[in-house]
């Protein structure tokens, strides 16, 4: 995550922030709905709701997103992310899981009505060596998926201008 977090800011000046859903649990989890959570799990979502660029990634578990991620995305407002940009990551066990890019996160982000960024990154034990990237592939990917994903926001944010001058 922070790779792809770094690449994306080395391309576009930006604030950026990560939420780690381990030590976000607590305040998440204090409430099944966004009326029950107390401060600090609500500026969690709104953090969430009013970036201009997520970048989303999660361990696979069992074949698809963990539940902790799923249950941030529960209490997102479902109108809160259209057009909004997401560059989708995971990593997995093994290559076999990669297509939890297309087949679990896409659809995830597509009911919000938000952008997701083409390319994906999904990296497998090979990629690291403990909590450092070394595949050249994984690297490329990471580029590649950083300059769309710029490309995707920068795109959205002249729509957005044209938009209002013409409205």
């Amino acid at each position: 995550m922070n790779a792809l977090i770094k690449a994306v800011a080395l391309r576009v000046p930006a604030d950026t922030g990560l939420i780690e859903i381990t030590e976000a649990a607590p305040s998440l989890f204090a409430g099944l709905s966004r009326g029950a959570l107390g401060a600090t799990g609500e500026a969690i979502i709104q953090r969430v709701e009013k970036a201009d660029l997520l970048v989303v990634g999660t361990p696979v578990y069992r074949a698809s997103y963990t539940g902790a991620l799923k249950h941030l995305f529960d209490l997102v407002d479902y109108r809160a992310l259209a057009g909004k940009t997401v560059l989708l990551a995971a990593t997995g066990g093994s290559p076999y899981h990669g297509l939890v890019l297309e087949h679990q996160l896409r659809p995830l982000f597509g009911f919000f009505g938000a952008v997701t960024v083409p390319i994906g990154v999904y990296g497998s034990p090979d990629d690291f060596i403990g909590a450092e990237i070394v595949g050249a592939a994984i690297t490329d990917r990471i580029s590649r998926a950083a300059i769309e994903a710029v490309s995707l926001l920068n795109s959205s944010h002249a729509n957005t201008a044209v938009a209002a001058r013409v409205g």
